[in-house]
């Protein structure tokens, strides 16, 4: 087999391993959300105890993005993604069988932990595949495994409408373990090859990989843009079945609309990464925040089923494609020396506002604003988060 052809195959397996790295957090991120109501009758929690219990896992992916990055950037992007996984595995099926609320809040935050610290290892393992004629097809097809991963979960609560919670937490705590022995077969650690041809100082300080050369003006931009995007991402992802419940809607329906906004998630991973190789990122946020600021104000405003499922395509392709992008093109602005750290706090931001997301939601419900006023404090993070993902745009463009 020539080299050429072995490096194709490294490459395709590669792209399908983090597939199911991204297929898992989907399904983790779903999970919560479909259970919501048996978790709470099991532990007999209000609209603010369930918010924690969806931000507590979002709590630890910001902590495992952030120092699971820099540890990546030491030792190795391989051992980093595998050890990751085993913690999400097993943390994650340690919920299904709490036996109190605080090993419940512990375990949903060293599973968030675990998954956290495999994400930007995982996209700049991708990344490390790409160029910049195929950077969005290659993210595309790797980060369309998070909507699989929670039309998966959807699809299993419409089939099984009796399944037990627990049930869905065990299946998705066991099956990620069986990647670990084809992740030590397959990854390789080339960042740490590249960087030792390059420099004797292999990892340089933070506020260099973040800051220093006017890179802030790249990294404060793509925070902001990964902060406001993850939240109104996660409002969705966490609450949308419970609030189409509340505006009148059978859980059947409600699970209905939750599915076909993963199906347009898929749609929107892929269609806006093979976008991404042919548009200006102004144009990219033009079109994705534009679609996102619609898709909200309908869910959170209509009645009608049939608008309610238009609507929930359209946010699965915007609010999930939209974050699918910033994982994209996050590589593109750092060295090699720091790619994993800057990924990684881009992403902690990201996760932050991702737990914001769940908590304000489910303060909002208690003040009895209802969805209206969830509507009114999601609009500005997207005009935020248009405005920042525009902003750098010029960067992308100096990149090529």
């Amino acid at each position: 087999m020539s080299q050429i052809q072995s490096g194709k195959i490294q490459k395709i397996l590669t792209v399908f391993l983090c597939f199911w790295v991204a297929f898992f957090e989907g399904f983790d991120l779903q999970a919560p959300g479909i259970a919501a109501k048996g978790i709470a009758e099991t532990f007999s929690l209000d609209q603010v105890q369930m918010g924690y219990v969806f931000s507590l896992g979002v709590f630890g992916m910001l902590f495992g993005a952030f120092f699971g990055g820099r540890i990546a950037d030491y030792f190795g992007q391989k051992k980093v993604l595998i050890l990751s996984i085993a913690i999400f595995g097993v943390f994650f099926s340690i919920t299904a069988i709490a036996p109190n609320l605080e090993i419940l809040y512990i375990a949903r935050f060293l599973t968030g932990l675990g998954l956290g610290a495999a994400m930007p290892t995982m996209i700049s393992v991708v990344g490390d595949e790409a160029t910049e004629a195929n950077r969005g097809k290659l993210n595309s097809l790797m980060y369309c495994g998070l909507p699989v991963g929670a039309i998966f979960v959807a699809g299993l609560a419409i089939l099984y409408s009796d399944i037990k919670w627990q049930t869905l937490f065990l299946i998705g705590g066991i099956t990620p373990l069986i990647l670990i022995p084809f992740m030590m077969l397959i990854l390789k650690d080339k960042i740490k090859e590249k960087v030792e041809k390059v420099s004797d100082e292999v990892v340089p300080g933070m506020t260099e990989i973040l800051f220093k050369q006017q890179r802030y003006k790249q990294t404060l931009p793509l925070w902001l843009s990964f902060f406001f995007t993850l939240m109104v991402n996660y409002i969705l992802i966490s609450w949308l079945p419970n609030l189409l419940m509340e505006q009148g809607l059978e859980k059947s329906q409600a699970f209905s609309v939750m599915l076909m906004f993963q199906v347009g998630a898929v749609v929107g991973t892929l269609g806006l990464g093979y976008l991404l190789d042919r548009l200006k990122l102004w144009q990219m946020s033009v079109i994705i925040y534009t679609g996102l600021l619609v898709a909200i104000c309908i869910l959170f405003t209509a009645q009608l089923v049939p608008l309610l499922i238009f609507a929930g395509v359209m946010g699965g392709i915007f609010s999930t494609g939209g974050q699918s992008i910033l994982y994209g093109i996050s590589p593109i602005f750092y060295q090699p020396s720091g790619k994993v750290t800057g990924v990684g706090s881009a992403i902690s931001l990201g996760r932050l506002g991702a737990m914001t997301g769940p908590l304000m939601t489910g303060k909002i419900l208690a003040l009895g604003l209802g969805t209206t006023g969830i509507l009114i404090a999601s609009v500005p993070g997207v005009v935020l988060s248009a405005l920042a993902v525009t902003a750098l745009s010029r960067y992308k463009s100096q990149k090529k």
